[in-house]
């Protein structure tokens, strides 16, 4: 073979190769990057328009004319689309300007869109294997975050005070999973701590709302080495008297 077709076919094939990976470097940075940030499908032709408005300005739908229960306007609306429009997102575009024949129609329109995102991306993530319920629980108030604003999640997700108790027994149920081998000192410690964080300035208010099961559960989860040869008798003794120790403790 001569010499310059063999330069000529090598040339050729680092340039393949040159090309193979700068397609490959284009999708891991750019199309992949889309593909992954949940922000990117919060809106369509008709409200990106509008979003990208609220972004700046979201108490606008606490103002007259709007739904004042927000949240269950959406799922109301979804739930249309859903059985009498057959998933047409046309026509739910179309009811609410016909509905709202102003402003409010487009907005309540791109926050619509958005929550539709936010609802596929949770169902995502529920569905997906191999996360424990903290994990999954997690990932959706993070989905939350970032899609809707601060003003529009408050809207959506308002804060109630149920809500850290059950993270925190998420919490603790996942730390017992990957640590099965960890004493009850360490587990009630990392617990402490955990109820510290979520708890903050609202301690009397939320531990109001700690019911008898949840200290039930989380004594079962940081005592089992302990409660395994008990009794049923022995248990709900020592139970009641972990379960006092621990309000004790979080207090002090």
């Amino acid at each position: 073979m001569p010499v310059n077709k063999k330069k000529t076919i090598t040339f050729l094939f680092i340039l393949i190769l040159l090309s193979l990976l700068l397609v490959g470097l284009v999708y891991f940075l750019f199309l992949k990057k889309t593909k992954s940030d949940p922000t990117q499908s919060s809106f369509d032709s008709h409200s990106e328009v509008y979003w990208q408005r609220l972004q700046n300005r979201p108490e606008v739908l606490l103002g007259p004319g709007y739904p004042s229960d927000l949240r269950d306007f959406l799922e109301t609306l979804r739930g249309k689309e859903s059985y009498l429009w057959k998933g047409d997102r046309e026509k739910t575009y179309t009811y609410l300007l016909e509905t709202y024949p102003d402003e409010r129609g487009h907005v309540l329109y791109a926050v619509y869109v958005a929550f539709m995102n936010w609802k596929e991306k949770t169902l995502e993530v529920e569905q997906t294997e191999g996360l424990t319920s903290y994990e999954k629980l997690t990932a959706v108030n993070r989905l939350s975050e970032e899609i809707f604003p601060l003003v529009i999640r408050s809207i959506l997700f308002p804060k109630h005070p149920t809500t850290p108790p059950v993270l925190l027994l998420s919490f603790l149920e996942d730390y017992v999973q990957k640590n099965p081998y960890s004493y009850s000192r360490e587990r009630k410690r990392i617990f402490l701590r955990k109820k510290e964080e979520l708890y903050q300035t609202e301690k009397w208010e939320i531990q109001a709302w700690e019911s008898p099961m949840f200290f039930r559960q989380v004594v079962e989860l940081i005592y089992a080495r302990e409660m395994l040869e008990m009794s049923e008798e022995e248990k709900t003794s020592y139970r009641s008297a972990k379960q006092e120790e621990l309000k004790v403790d979080f207090w002090n």
